[in-house]
């Protein structure tokens, strides 16, 4: 997406508001993300989703899991309009399962020109109509997040035992990380726990925008966490926490692709209240922790990524890029650069190092 340079004289052509931007396709003025996908632009949305997701195909970078996203997506395309209704998760009917399944038997599913000529013209259009409804975000799982798992309220625990609790279940694995006093012999500042905060909600913000498919869009989840934690980017402080966990959807205003609704940002504000509580009493900062270790997994991910001397081919984008990013660009890596990577990984272990000590400067802050 491009700003337009007269942003200030020009109006959206979906609504009202004055246009901050033009589609790099075909130059229309809009105001925001909605408006990108409003259903008089949808001609443009259609040849945007049919490339990428061809070009997802030859990119060679798809998972297993992905991989089978992508026949289901196959099978609900041939299922017609019962993609959209409400019955979508019946059974498709055999005799229409078998074919397809037959078709693509020996199809090699990164191989796009391959998977097209298997389909059948009505398959296609039916492909393109359903793009054109905006339906195409509906037929990929939602993801749900770990710390939204169901803790049992009573855990049998077993004299002796060393297998981790139930609530470890699914969760990102903790990095083993030494105590802060270790590190350092500097009494801690007060604003480390608003400063974790607002690392928290750059991290929610993000794995949701991804559908929870960060790990595998390395780069681009990582342009989107330093973009939106200031603590991580900017060395920012936070004396607040209503104020650090609103950064990140300010910070979202000035990145197009990051821009999301009001009713996502109090989702995300859910979601950081969720990780705060953790998941049982005695362990309460084990969700921080977490989430936590998996922003440093993801950080070592990129690490590796922006060493390699050559860049992988076949593109950095995941599945979810392809689907849910409104630009027809690769996202620009802004300040995702080796520097920023390798300080913002260091600063994790410092708030890792600082939970594992002082655990109860966290737990004391409210988020009202």
């Amino acid at each position: 997406m491009a700003a337009s340079s007269n942003s200030g004289c020009r109006k959206c052509a979906f609504c009202p508001n004055n246009s901050q931007y033009s589609c790099p396709r075909c130059n229309v003025q809009y105001c925001s993300s909605k408006c990108y996908k409003h259903q008089n632009h949808a001609q443009c949305s259609e040849s945007f989703y049919e490339d990428m997701i061809k070009e997802e195909l030859r990119s060679g970078t798809l998972s297993e899991e992905s991989r089978k996203k992508m026949m289901r997506i196959l099978h609900r395309i041939k299922a017609g309009d019962s993609v959209m209704g409400d019955e979508e998760d019946e059974p498709l009917d055999s005799d229409d399962d078998e074919d397809l399944a037959a078709r693509m038997a020996d199809v090699d599913l990164n191989d796009s020109d391959a998977i097209w000529k298997k389909l059948t013209e009505e398959e296609r259009q039916e492909f393109r109509a359903l793009i054109d409804k905006g339906g195409f975000e509906d037929l990929i799982p939602p993801w749900i997040p770990w710390w939204d798992q169901q803790i049992p309220k009573v855990q049998e625990i077993r004299p002796g035992s060393q297998s981790s609790p139930e609530y470890a279940v699914g969760c990102p694995e903790i990095i083993e990380v030494p105590l802060l006093s270790e590190l350092t012999k500097v009494t801690p500042s007060p604003c480390i726990p608003y400063n974790i905060l607002n690392v928290l909600t750059a991290y929610a913000w993000t794995v949701r925008l991804f559908n929870g498919d960060h790990q595998e869009s390395s780069l681009d989840a990582t342009e989107a966490v330093l973009s939106l934690s200031a603590v991580l980017a900017a060395n920012a402080n936070f004396q607040e926490a209503a104020i650090a966990v609103e950064s990140p959807k300010m910070e979202a205003q000035n990145h197009p692709w990051l821009m999301e609704s009001e009713e996502f940002a109090c989702t995300v504000r859910n979601d950081v209240l969720k990780i705060l509580q953790g998941p049982v009493a005695n362990d309460q900062t084990f969700y921080v922790r977490a989430a936590l270790s998996e922003i440093h997994v993801l950080l070592h991910t990129s690490k590796a990524n922006l060493s390699k001397k050559k860049k992988p081919a076949g593109g950095r984008k995941g599945l979810f890029t392809y689907t849910f990013m409104d630009s027809s660009n690769d996202i620009e890596l802004k300040i995702t650069t080796l520097p920023n990577v390798k300080s913002a990984i260091k600063k994790v272990e410092f708030l890792l190092s600082f939970v594992k000590e002082y655990s109860e400067a966290l737990l004391s802050i409210t988020l009202l």
